[in-house]
């Protein structure tokens, strides 16, 4: 969404891990880097540790890509295994396909010791990965440590990566399991980013897809994201993106504290350490204020409104008292309406005028932007229009471009999830323009703006 406006080749903080974008920094390339030595080594069984959103997973898909041809690895995502469906999912990681599928835990072994064999005897080496390891059932730790204990007389015949949360320290420390942890031979502990390191992930990331500046994020900006993120990559990456996308809907060339504090608000994390209610504020409020001068919507040959129509509808009370003001600043000469249409249309501009003076928070779509302030375009939409549609349309004027226009919005919805599912439901009417979610705070905004404008012509 917010991809383009800020130069970006491609989404830069994904949840799904894309190896193209491993971060070497922070202790993790001299990680891999062991691990790839450990396994080449025949080193047996070696242990990665790390927090949820340190970035295990990522490490591991690198680990799998910088591994060399020679090297097979049957990769176990699911730790919840029995012993026998262990060895079951090994034998087909690894191309065991001739094995009977009622096969016994002997038959299985069998079978895969002799396929162990002929791969040592081709030159190639055997590691099994396994992710979550702290899940692994302890029958089934075991007979990893079992099959750990097959080799040759010089060497092992496959090496062992398991790779978990701390929880896999707590369950190793079992003493029905000891023989397994002595069998450990390398140990590693992915590290939460430190504060100095957050600004230089944040800077690598967005450099990986296409970013030239280095000022995107503000120092303020920066900060709070370490604070927030507590250093988790997982965590980084969904304030970052929300706070990209606070930006992004504030039409700002550059991401601030307060965009930051959206996206922490806007988070899971708002709730810890703290005792605030809890608020519904996403990051997409208001999206693309900035660019609403870019997108302009074709209405027909337009009619203009007469005076009284104009004071209605621009006379949101509660915000600013010259709405005559703002009707001199945009009436022109009043010509001949139907008045079946003029009526419909006022009655319309002043239910707005009552919305805009009563709501608060939330959201509506936007569905159409005049070329100017003419209103015959809106009375056509209007005749066309079903009368369920007619009932959740506002319209109020807008100063786009120094010019005066016309913004029509659809429904009101009490949060931003509420109007992305109503998103998909907008009148086939309105689909032709590419309607978009904006909030309404942003939109009372618009209309003091614009009182404020036609105050100062007036004077």
């Amino acid at each position: 969404m917010y991809c383009k406006y800020f130069g970006l080749r491609a989404h830069p903080f994904k949840i799904t891990p894309d190896t193209r974008m491993f971060y070497s920094g922070a202790h993790r390339g001299a990680i891999l880097d062991a691990l790839k030595y450990a396994i080449m080594a025949g080193e047996g069984i070696v242990k990665v540790v790390g927090e949820v959103g340190t970035g295990k997973t990522m490490l591991c898909r690198t680990l799998i890509q910088a591994l060399p041809l020679s090297v097979e690895v049957a990769y176990l995502a699911n730790p919840g295994l029995s012993r026998l469906e262990v060895l079951r999912a090994i034998s087909q990681e690894l191309g065991l396909t001739q094995v009977d599928a009622g096969a016994d835990r002997l038959e299985l072994l069998n079978h895969l010791h002799h396929h162990l064999i002929t791969l040592h005897g081709e030159g190639c080496r055997v590691v099994i990965i396994v992710e979550e390891a702290q899940g692994m059932p302890l029958e089934t730790l075991e007979e990893l440590r079992f099959l750990s204990n097959l080799e040759t007389r010089s060497e092992k015949l496959l090496q062992i990566l398991l790779i978990g949360q701390p929880e896999l320290d707590q369950r190793l420390a079992n003493p029905e399991i000891r023989q397994l942890r002595d069998r450990i031979t390398q140990n590693f502990a992915l590290p939460h980013l430190r504060r100095d390191e957050v600004s230089d992930y944040i800077q690598f990331r967005l450099h990986a897809v296409g970013c030239v500046r280095v000022d995107l994020f503000s120092p303020a900006a920066l900060r709070l994201l370490a604070v927030h993120s507590k250093g988790l990559l997982r965590r980084l990456h969904v304030l970052t993106d929300k706070a990209l996308l606070a930006a992004y809907a504030d039409g700002s060339l550059r991401v601030s504290r307060t965009h930051v504090r959206r996206a922490v608000n806007d988070s899971e994390y708002a709730r810890e350490g703290r005792t605030l209610m809890r608020r519904f504020m996403p990051a997409g409020v208001g999206l693309a204020f900035a660019l609403v001068g870019l997108v302009s919507y074709a209405v027909t040959p337009v009619l203009k409104p007469s005076a009284q129509q104009l004071k209605q509808a621009v006379a949101v009370e509660p915000i600013h008292q010259s709405a005559n003001a703002v009707a001199a600043a945009v009436a022109q000469a009043a010509m001949d309406v139907s008045p079946d249409s003029s009526q419909r249309l006022a009655e319309r501009i002043t239910k707005t005028r009552q919305w805009l003076a009563s709501v608060k928070k939330g959201y509506t779509i936007q569905v159409m932007l005049t070329q100017d302030h003419k209103l015959a375009g809106l009375e056509r939409l209007l005749q066309e229009g079903a009368l369920e549609q007619l009932e959740q349309l506002y319209i109020y004027p807008a100063q786009v471009d120094g010019g005066e226009r016309w913004n029509v919005v659809f429904g009101e919805y009490p949060d931003f999830a509420t109007a992305q599912a109503a998103l998909q439901e907008v009148p086939d009417l309105f689909q032709v323009n590419r309607p978009f979610i904006r909030s309404l705070k942003t939109i009372r905004k618009e209309a003091t703006q614009m009182l404020a404008l036609a105050e100062g012509a007036s004077s």
